[in-house]
C-alpha cells in the first residue's frame, strides 16, 4: 500500500496494516496513520478486535496441539515468504 505524503488512510489500507501487525513490527508511521484511522472508523476498530480474538484462538489452540506434542507451525522459510509477500504487496 502506498500511503507517503498523507496522513489519512483507507480501510483497505488500515485492514492491511492491522494483519501486517500480526506479523511485523509496524513502523512509527504506520502505527500513527492507522491509530489515526482507528479513532475514526468503527469498522476497522473492529476488523481488528475481530482479528486478535483469532490469533489468540489459533494461540489457545496451538498450546493445545504443543501439549500433545503434535507439530504443526511453518518453517522459517514459509515464514519468510509470507513476511515478503507482505511487504510487496504494501508496495
Amino acid at each position: 500500500m502506498d500511503t507517503k505524503g498523507k496522513m489519512m488512510i483507507t480501510c483497505k489500507e488500515a485492514t492491511f496494516l492491522i494483519s501486517k501487525d500480526q506479523q511485523d513490527k509496524l513502523s512509527f508511521l504506520e502505527r500513527f496513520r492507522l491509530n489515526l484511522h482507528l479513532m475514526m472508523c468503527k469498522y476497522c476498530r473492529r476488523f481488528k478486535v475481530q482479528v486478535r480474538f483469532i490469533s489468540k484462538a489459533i494461540g489457545r489452540m496451538k498450546k493445545r496441539v504443543d501439549d500433545q506434542g503434535i507439530e504443526l507451525s511453518l518453517s522459517e522459510e514459509q515464514k519468510q515468504i509470507l513476511r515478503d509477500k507482505l511487504r510487496n504487496a504494501q508496495k
